[in-house]
C-alpha cells in the first residue's frame, strides 16, 4: 500500500470544454453500477468517482501501472466519437503517486476551482468517496487518503485567508446587505427570480426575514421562488405598484438589457431611505435612479474591486497552503506503511494464540497438572500477559521502524 498506487484521471475547467466535461457527467442513481462495471472492466483495486459542473475526476487505486490503453478502455465506456475521444486522449491531465496525491489534496481544498479556495469542493469530495466506500469500491487506501485529503482541506480553510475572504459578487453582495443592518421586518423588494435571487432568498430565509416581495418578467417563476417562504410575489407590471409601498431595500438581478430602476421608478418610491443591490449584468439602475435622494446603491462595479482584492489576498495565502498540503502528503505516506504494517502482522495474534495452545496442552501439559488450583491460575495469567506483549511489541517496534524510515526518507 503505496502513494504509486494511487492514478487519478481528471478533466477540468483548464483543460477540458465545459461541454466535454458534461459528456463524462453520470447521473447518481446510475453511477453504483456503471462504477462497479468500470471497477471490474479496468481490473483496478479501488474507484471513486467526483463530478462537478467543471470537474470530473476519477481516482482510483492498483498496484499495475495506468497505462494509456487503461486510459482509453475507460473513456470508452463513455462511447465518446472518434473526435471527442481524440480530445479526451489528448487533453486529460493523468497523474500517479505523489502528484496524484497532491493533485487531490489541492483540489479538495479548493485550490484547484474555477473560484480560488471555494469550500464546497471539499464537500463534493467526500461525498465521493464515501459513496465509493458504501458501494463497495473504494477499498483500504482510498479510505485512508479521504480521510487525509478532509483533514488536510479543513486545516487549509481554517488556518489560511484562502476561503476567508470572499472572491464571488453573491457573496460580497449579501455581506453588503448585512452590513445595512436591516430589522429583520424589513420590507424587502426582489426583482428578478433567477438562480442569484434563489440564492439570496436562501440567505434571507435563515436570516428570518419575513416581509419579502418578488416580482418578475414570468409570474409563474416568482411564486416558484417565494410561495415556498409564505412571501409575496406578481409579475412586472406591478414594478410601480410595489416601489409605491416603500421598500426599505430593494434586490435586483435580472436579464434585461435596460435599466429597471430609472427615474420613473424613484419617482414611486416613497420619500425615505432605500438601500439597492443591483446584481445585473448590465446594470440595472441608471444615474438618474442614483442621484435620487437618501439612496445607497451597491452594484457589481463597487462589489468588483473588492473581488479583486480578496483574490488577490487569497493568492497570497497560496504558500502556507501549499506548505499544508506537503504535510498532508507526509501524513498520508506515514498512515499508509503504518496500515501495511497492520496488514501484515494481522496474522501474528492466532499465531502467539497458537503457539501458547500447543505449549500449555502438550509440551508442558504433564507438568501443569501436577500444579495446584493457584499455580496453575498464576501461569495462564504469566502466559497471558506475555500472549499480549508479543501481540503489541512487535508492532510498535514496526511503526517505530516505518517512522525512522519515513524520516530519513
Amino acid at each position: 500500500m503505496h502513494n504509486e498506487h494511487l492514478h487519478i484521471v481528471s478533466l477540468h475547467h483548464r483543460n477540458a470544454s465545459i461541454e466535454r466535461i458534461g459528456q463524462l457527467h453520470v447521473p447518481e442513481d446510475r453511477q453504483e453500477a456503471f462504477l462497479t462495471d468500470l471497477k471490474t472492466a479496468l481490473g483496478v483495486e479501488g474507484i471513486a468517482y467526483l463530478t462537478t459542473c467543471n470537474r470530473v475526476e476519477f481516482m482510483m487505486v492498483d498496484e499495475a501501472y495506468f497505462c494509456m490503453g487503461r486510459l482509453q478502455q475507460l473513456f470508452q465506456a463513455f462511447h465518446p466519437d472518434e473526435e471527442a475521444m481524440r480530445d479526451l486522449m489528448a487533453n486529460a491531465m493523468v497523474v500517479h503517486g505523489d502528484e496524484a496525491v497532491r493533485h487531490l489534496l489541492r483540489v479538495s481544498s479548493g485550490l484547484e476551482s474555477m473560484v480560488l479556495g471555494e469550500r464546497e469542493i471539499l464537500t463534493q469530495v467526500r461525498k465521493a468517496m464515501e459513496q465509493a466506500r458504501a458501494w463497495g469500491l473504494a477499498g483500504d487506501q482510498l479510505r485512508i487518503t479521504e480521510r487525509v485529503a478532509v483533514e488536510t482541506a479543513k486545516r487549509v480553510f481554517t488556518e489560511t485567508n484562502i476561503a476567508r475572504l470572499s472572491v464571488s459578487v453573491n457573496a460580497l453582495g449579501w455581506k453588503a446587505f448585512r452590513e445595512w443592518g436591516l430589522a429583520k421586518d424589513a420590507r424587502l423588494l426582489m426583482i428578478g427570480a433567477g438562480q442569484t435571487h434563489a440564492n439570496i432568498a436562501r440567505y434571507l430565509t435563515k436570516e428570518g426575514y419575513t416581509h419579502v416581495h418578488v416580482l418578475n418578467r414570468t409570474a409563474s417563476k416568482a411564486e416558484a421562488l417565494a410561495a415556498p417562504r409564505e412571501w409575496t410575489w406578481a409579475g412586472m407590471d406591478a414594478l410601480h405598484d410595489a416601489l409605491a409601498q416603500g421598500p426599505d431595500a430593494i434586490f435586483l438581478c435580472t436579464g434585461s438589457d435596460r435599466a429597471i430602476l430609472d427615474a420613473a421608478a424613484a419617482s414611486a418610491l416613497p420619500e425615505k431611505r432605500v438601500r439597492v443591490l443591483d446584481l445585473s449584468v448590465p446594470a440595472g439602475v441608471d444615474d438618474a435612479f442614483r442621484q435620487r435622494p437618501d439612496t445607497e446603491v451597491m452594484g457589481i462595479a463597487e462589489l468588483q474591486p473588492i473581488a479583486e482584492a480578496n483574490t488577490a489576498g487569497r493568492r497570497a495565502a497560496l504558500g502556507d497552503c501549499q506548505k499544508i498540503v506537503e504535510e498532508g502528503m507526509s501524513e498520508l505516506a506515514s498512515r499508509l506503511q503504518q496500515r501495511k504494517v497492520e496488514k501484515a502482522l494481522r496474522d501474528l495474534p492466532a499465531l502467539i494464540a497458537e503457539v501458547r495452545h500447543t505449549a500449555l496442552n502438550e509440551v508442558f501439559a504433564a507438568e501443569l497438572d501436577n500444579l495446584d488450583g493457584d499455580s496453575r491460575e498464576l501461569v495462564d495469567r504469566i502466559v497471558q500477559y506475555l500472549e499480549k506483549k508479543y501481540v503489541s511489541l512487535p508492532m510498535r517496534l514496526a511503526k517505530e521502524v516505518v517512522m525512522e524510515q519515513l524520516d530519513q526518507g
